[in-house]
């Protein structure tokens, strides 16, 4: 959903929307980095490549499945720099993420947050700043993905129309037939949203703010594997404990970084903002989607 500066989404809400509407939904939007590959602008990070870990730190791996892909590493201030992602970060520092993707066995055992036995297939890591480190080479069944440098550009995302902090500010209409014809769903607002956005063919790679799902909201795939096997369809813990999950990362479909998520989808990472303010990383939950 759409990424632009805070100007440009306030005055569209104040000339398409009703005030009490406007109101509502501005108070939806919230900051976000969009990670471009960085063709200008200063270096926050890379897709691929080999990680500069800990000396003396293995290579992540999944006990009895194999070792973890590095997929992305991301330098923590220059994140800081780049403007507000929304999420008490480390100011310092490198995040690493990893996950078991199916290249060594062929999709046969992937990461699921409704399988609590598959986390370990999943893990981010921060490397505090002045940690002595080297970059490590990949395990010998591994091979490394295409390194992409990124850049970050700050702005606010959107929620989807389906998202659980959408349901809870707009829930007294939210599963009727006039929700779908409502001003802040109606193709006036929607093209105009889709006009400010830089990038509207993908969902793109992004730190904070609001995800950007292929089907149903992620926080719902995460609360449900929280909640337990016992909560489905239109639970109504679902809304309650998805809005305890903030997004971390997403990583797009990426032809450079030779990236494919299933049918080209994407893989998220949400995190409970008492967690990431701990540094509790390894209590971030993983999960993907595909078309």
């Amino acid at each position: 959903m759409t990424h632009a500066p805070a100007e440009a989404l306030h005055e569209l809400a104040h000339r398409l929307l009703s005030p009490d509407d406007c109101a509502r939904w501005i108070a939806l939007l919230r900051p976000g980095l969009r990670l471009a590959h960085a063709d200008d602008g200063p270096v926050a990070g890379r897709l691929g490549g080999l990680p500069d870990l800990p000396l003396g730190k293995p290579w992540p791996e999944w006990d009895g499945h194999g070792p973890l892909s590095h997929l992305m590493s991301l330098d923590c201030a220059a994140l800081s720099a780049a403007g507000d992602s929304g999420l008490a970060l480390p100011a310092s520092g490198t995040l690493l993420f990893f996950l078991l993707d199916g290249r060594l066995d062929d999709e046969d055992c992937m990461v699921y947050p409704g399988d609590p036995g598959t986390r370990a297939g999943s893990r981010v890591l921060h490397v505090p700043a002045g940690t002595p480190t080297r970059r490590h080479p990949a395990p010998d069944a591994l091979s490394p993905y295409p390194e992409v440098a990124l850049t970050a550009q700050a702005g606010l995302s959107v929620p989807t129309s389906d998202a659980p902090t959408v349901r809870a500010a707009f829930g007294e209409g939210l599963d009727t037939r006039a929700w779908r014809t409502h001003p802040v769903n109606a193709r006036p607002f929607d093209s105009a949203l889709r006009a400010l956005d830089t990038h509207p063919s993908r969902s793109g790679h992004r730190i904070g703010g609001h995800p950007v799902p292929v089907q149903e909201p992620v926080e719902w795939e995460v609360a449900r594997g929280v909640l337990g096997p016992e909560a489905v369809g239109q639970d109504a813990r679902l809304d309650e404990a998805a809005a305890e999950w903030v997004l971390l990362a997403q990583i797009d479909t990426d032809e450079a970084a030779d990236m494919m998520w299933g049918d080209a989808g994407t893989v998220y990472w949400l995190i409970r903002p008492a967690d990431l303010a701990a540094g509790r990383f390894e209590e971030a939950m993983f999960t993907w989607q595909c078309c």
